[in-house]
């Protein structure tokens, strides 16, 4: 994971949490909980395993 993906995914795993936490009720605020939480998950171990089933590389070119 390049270090774009890394930080769009801090940003958005902020803004799902904010909205769990602030902006809905019920199954909703489960289901931001999960994705900020998700989030934050793949862009500190700095893999998705989403990226890799698809084989998508966004480091750029590989050394």
């Amino acid at each position: 994971m390049g270090y774009a993906d890394q930080r769009i995914r801090y940003v958005l795993a902020v803004a799902f949490l904010l909205i769990a936490f602030f902006g809905v009720n019920g199954v909703w605020q489960w289901v931001f909980g999960l994705l900020g939480a998700v989030m934050v998950a793949t862009a500190g171990l700095n893999f998705c395993p989403v990226w890799a089933a698809l084989k998508i590389n966004t480091r750029g070119k590989a050394a």
